[in-house]
């Protein structure tokens, strides 16, 4: 398999320049498009779109360099778990959400998008410093709260 990062050139950090990502993307896919290439081309095409997937979303940005250096949050029965602190926490904000308001919901949602992006920036520091394992312990907290967040926009 190859690196998703080196695909696109660019170093395993989970800071990277999201422009430059997509600049390099929409180039890979003018030369690999379908409708002008080989199968060979439409298997590289298709590795592409799924690098560029993980990597321009910030959780599974931070979940691929976790598994780079050998912790698969998604496949690995030996990989973190969440704590039962952070369980209790997204089970009493799913009652909240059940008896709110549709302006107290758009709160939630405020807030729950703020949980998620200061748990990013965390888990981000911890990947720089190569503390994998307590980057892994806060990304599974924030891949919780931002599938609350998911579930909360969908309902509309």
């Amino acid at each position: 398999m190859k690196n998703h990062f080196e695909i696109f050139a660019l170093p395993v950090s989970f800071a990277i320049n999201l422009d430059e990502l997509e600049a390099k993307y929409l180039d890979f896919q003018k030369a690999f498009h379908p409708d002008n290439s080989s199968t060979a081309d439409i298997e590289k095409s298709i590795t592409v779109n799924e690098a560029y997937n993980i990597l321009k979303n910030n959780l599974r940005r931070a979940s691929y360099i976790l598994q780079l250096n050998g912790i698969d949050l998604e496949n690995d029965s030996a990989a973190p778990k969440v704590d039962s602190a952070t369980l209790m926490e997204v089970l009493e904000l799913r009652e909240k959400i059940f008896e709110s308001s549709a302006a107290e919901v758009e709160s939630v949602k405020k807030d729950l998008s703020a949980k998620v992006k200061s748990l990013l920036s965390e888990s981000a520091e911890k990947l720089e410093s190569k503390d994998f394992k307590t980057a892994a312990q806060i990304l599974i907290k924030a891949k919780y709260f931002d599938k609350t967040l998911q579930d909360l926009k969908r309902k509309k």
